[in-house]
């Protein structure tokens, strides 16, 4: 495909885009793979919360340089942002060990 035919595709991606971006501003959740929350853990330690664009995230415990040079110790998706923000949370002040612990119908010590 010559660069004259990509053109127009590429057109209507940038389209797509600005639309999904109102919509995502109109549903109040986050792009794709951007990191709404970060929390310092253990030494070495980060706990990041990434949303997946779609009103869901996924909180990641990692050990290491994240997000360059990390390997995952832990982590969950939530279908929610809010929740996953939550879990992390409550993962950073020591309330719960591991992500599988955090029930998000519950309530925690963290959010008082």
């Amino acid at each position: 495909m010559s660069p004259k035919d990509q053109r127009p595709i590429k057109q209507e991606i940038r389209r797509l885009e600005r639309r999904l971006k109102r919509l995502r501003e109109r549903l109040k959740i986050s792009d794709r793979n951007e990191v709404v929350a970060l929390y310092d853990g253990d030494v070495d330690e980060r706990i990041a919360v990434e949303a997946d664009g779609l009103g869901g995230a996924r909180v990641v415990r990692a050990d290491g340089n994240y997000p360059i040079d990390y390997s995952a110790r832990d982590e969950r998706h939530f279908r929610n942002e809010q929740a996953a923000g939550r879990a992390a949370h409550c993962l950073a002040e020591g309330n719960i060990t591991n992500l599988a612990e955090f029930d998000p119908r519950k309530s925690y010590p963290c959010e008082q």
